[in-house]
């Protein structure tokens, strides 16, 4: 069983009880969403569960971003997409994506599917360019003038 609380201390992130949530508003590493962290600790060790955690606070406006759809998200792609832990770009790269413009986006989407699945893919194609890479910019209105 994962230690949620010890790799939570370990990646800087604050740990509240689910009824705590203040609404709309939340601080850059605060996390909700306990049994989300229990499940993927459980499902795939601590050391993955540290390495979501730390992707997802390398920046200020990422670490605001740690709700249980975008956790969920991070950890499946790392999981169904093992070359990526390799690539030693890889925190640069994650750094580079806006996590609350792309959770925003998906849940905009209204697409039928969880939120979860459709960040999976909007992550996903992130780290797949140049093609899909330039063709989700394109379409999320990121594209460069």
């Amino acid at each position: 069983m994962a230690d949620i609380y010890r790799v939570a201390r370990q990646c800087g992130v604050i740990l509240r009880e689910g009824h705590e949530h203040p609404g709309a508003f939340r601080r850059p590493r605060e996390c909700f969403c306990k049994p989300t962290l229990r499940e993927i600790g459980r499902e795939h060790g601590e050391d993955h569960l540290r390495l979501v955690l730390m992707l997802m606070t390398g920046t200020k406006t990422n670490a605001a971003e740690l709700y249980a759809d975008m956790i969920k998200a991070v950890s499946s792609v790392l999981a169904r997409n093992p070359d990526l832990i390799k690539r030693p770009s890889l925190v640069h790269d994650f750094n580079a994506i806006d996590l609350g413009s792309l959770r925003k986006k998906a849940k905009g989407m209204n697409s039928g599917v969880p939120t979860t699945h459709v960040l999976r893919v909007l992550i996903g194609l992130k780290f797949y360019s140049p093609i899909q890479g330039d063709l989700i910019e394109m379409l999320t209105g990121e594209a460069a003038a």
